[in-house]
């Protein structure tokens, strides 16, 4: 099983229990779990949990709810030295549409940032620390699974370019280099939707926070740039 797998298998029984022991509806207790961005941090601590019992899973989720925190701490991987973001600079025909990218996986976007110092032949690559501070005023899209739904928001984005929605931050998977090949084929209509998702199960996926707005950009706050020579 991927981590992906694990993680909504984790989600989707805490899911069921809080429902079941505070008697809120599937999308009253969805709401409170993408308001405390459970799912991202079930992943971040996915090493842990799946040494656990799925009841010890569920302790987790509910004392981080109680605790009501909605910030994340996101991390953007580059090799260009930048004091401000600019979203006009942003690269074009993204999954998320055009717009800031982050990831909530350090290792992740370090990764990332050395990839694309070999690319661009720099010397120097950065990881920029930021805190998203989430709050009502903010018009968030979360992507918890790899599902059709998903699959057709990256086709929108990566065909058409620019900006194919009105949300100010995304947060889902990455069509990276484990999962682009499937979502290729179900773009390029050889897979359908159902096939390309059967077969996306068994890929490891990354994480991905993409900031879309400048409204976005206000909550989300500079802590550190860290420096690293190839």
């Amino acid at each position: 099983m991927s981590v992906q797998s694990d993680c909504e298998m984790i989600f989707i029984h805490c899911i069921e229990e809080y429902k079941k022991n505070y008697f809120v509806s599937t999308d009253e207790a969805n709401i409170i779990f993408q308001n405390s961005h459970i799912f991202e941090k079930i992943l971040l601590q996915h090493e842990y949990l799946h040494q656990v019992s799925l009841n010890e899973c569920y302790e987790y989720v509910l004392k981080e709810i109680k605790e009501g925190s909605n910030d994340i701490t996101v991390f953007h991987g580059t090799c260009f030295d930048f004091s401000e973001i600019d979203l006009a600079k942003s690269h074009n025909y993204r999954d998320f549409g055009k717009g800031f990218y982050t990831t909530i996986l350090m290792p992740q976007s370090k990764e990332w940032a050395y990839r694309l110092a070999l690319r661009e032949k720099k010397d120097k690559y950065y990881i920029y620390e930021y805190l998203f501070e989430d709050n009502e005023t903010l018009n968030v899209k979360h992507f918890d699974s790899l599902n059709e739904e998903w699959l057709e928001f990256i086709k929108e984005n990566r065909i058409k370019g620019g900006l194919q929605h009105n949300y100010d931050v995304v947060i889902g998977p990455v069509a990276d280099d484990n999962t682009m090949e499937t979502v290729q084929l179900y773009m390029s209509n050889i897979l359908t939707a159902k096939e390309a998702v059967k077969r996306l199960k068994y890929n490891k996926v990354n994480n991905q926070v993409s900031f879309h707005t400048k409204n976005a950009l206000k909550h989300l706050k500079l802590v550190r740039r860290i420096e690293f020579n190839e």
